[in-house]
């Protein structure tokens, strides 16, 4: 029984090769660090921070 489903199965194909796939994720974080870094710069300059916070960093 078990041999008749594999054998009717398709596998479906893909977009992109794996590859591919791989350097679009790879982009998309390296783009969402980027997005982390430029927030964190932009958040030690907020004025209404207090200076005992921005002590510890």
């Amino acid at each position: 029984m078990n041999t008749v489903i594999r054998a009717t199965e398709e596998l479906a194909p893909l977009i992109f090769p794996a590859i591919v796939w791989a350097g679009i994720f790879a982009a998309g974080f390296i783009v969402l660090a980027v997005v982390v870094l430029a927030n964190r710069d932009v958040a030690h300059r907020n004025p209404r921070r207090g200076s005992s916070e921005s002590a510890h960093h």
